[in-house]
This record gives C-alpha cells, sequence and structure tokens, in this order.
C-alpha cells in the first residue's frame, strides 16, 4: 500500500493511499465523498456494493473540516482527540476497501469538499460521485438554504451524476 502526506495545518493526519490491483488498468471509476459519522461507512458499503457490480476501481475523498474537530479547541486532550478521530476514520475506511478487489484510493486532505471530490472526479474521469445525505438540523437548513451544503453543491454541477446515499442504506450485496 501507498502512503504519502499532504500539506495542511495537520499534514500528520492528511494522506494519500493506494492498493493499486496488480493484474490489469481499471476503465470504469467512482468517486466517494466521505467524512464523519454513520452515514459515511453507508456510502463506502455502497459504493463498495456499486464497484463489485461496475467493475470499478474506487476512489475515497475526505476532507478534513470543523466537523472532524473536537468541540474544545483550547482542552489540553484536543490533539489527542483529533489524532484518535482522525485515526480512527481512515482505519475503519481503509479496513472496508480491504474487501475491494480492484484498485482504490483513499485522500484525507484539507480543502472545500466539495471542489476536492470534483478534483477527484475529473482526474480519474469518474463515471459517478457518491455521497452521503445531507444532514438534519438547523445549520444543514441554512447550509441548503443558501445552497453551500456540499450535496446541494455537487448536484448543481452537471458533468458528473451523483447518488445521494440515504442514512441507514447501505449495501445490499
Amino acid at each position: 500500500m501507498n502512503h504519502q502526506h499532504h500539506d495542511g495545518p495537520h499534514p500528520e493526519y492528511t494522506c494519500h493511499l493506494a492498493n493499486p490491483s496488480t493484474d490489469r488498468v481499471p476503465t470504469r471509476h467512482i468517486v466517494l465523498g466521505v467524512g464523519t459519522g454513520l452515514t459515511s461507512k453507508n456510502v463506502v458499503s455502497y459504493g463498495l456494493m456499486l464497484a463489485a457490480k461496475e467493475d470499478s476501481a474506487l476512489h475515497v475523498v475526505h476532507c478534513i473540516t470543523s466537523e472532524d474537530l473536537p468541540v474544545e479547541t483550547d482542552s489540553p486532550q484536543f490533539d489527542t482527540r483529533l489524532h484518535d478521530e482522525m485515526v480512527s476514520q481512515r482505519e475503519q475506511t481503509t479496513s472496508a476497501l480491504a474487501s475491494h478487489t480492484d484498485t482504490w484510493t483513499y485522500d484525507c486532505t484539507y480543502g472545500d469538499p466539495a471542489g476536492v471530490i470534483l478534483a477527484t472526479a475529473d482526474k480519474y474521469h469518474a463515471f459517478t460521485i457518491v455521497i452521503g445525505s445531507p444532514r438534519k438540523g438547523a445549520a444543514s437548513a441554512v447550509s441548503k438554504l443558501m445552497h453551500s451544503s456540499v450535496t446541494s453543491r455537487l448536484k448543481r454541477q452537471n458533468r458528473y451524476p451523483v447518488i445521494s446515499v440515504p442514512t441507514g442504506v447501505g449495501s445490499t450485496r
């Protein structure tokens, strides 16, 4: 497995992991946008099922945002909690990806999530993007009204079909 770090405020949490398939070059690619929470597990599960059916490579993108950071930024445990959360997310995702028999990549980086997801789709000439459905709550409602949520921004672009996986929906292998 190939492992590289990216630049950012906490470069130790950014990385590019790759598990290239050794027997062939993939011709179809799916980009998954993940973040914190159960919805991301569902996105990975659904993406694995879709990639198996479509004989496709998977490219998982996780942009570190304020949602990844522990709430108490001035706590002495801030760095430990951030480290534990980032390692946990990476390990859960790569553990699930280990079952994929085709090529996969995992990128954890800083940046605008919608922009990074689209750039990844452009890089691999993806045939679709898979993301989680929008969160619930007041902050999500404001993001929807302002058309600033990752989901609404990706659905407004016209280059790639976007599959939005609702909370509670995973694969049906």
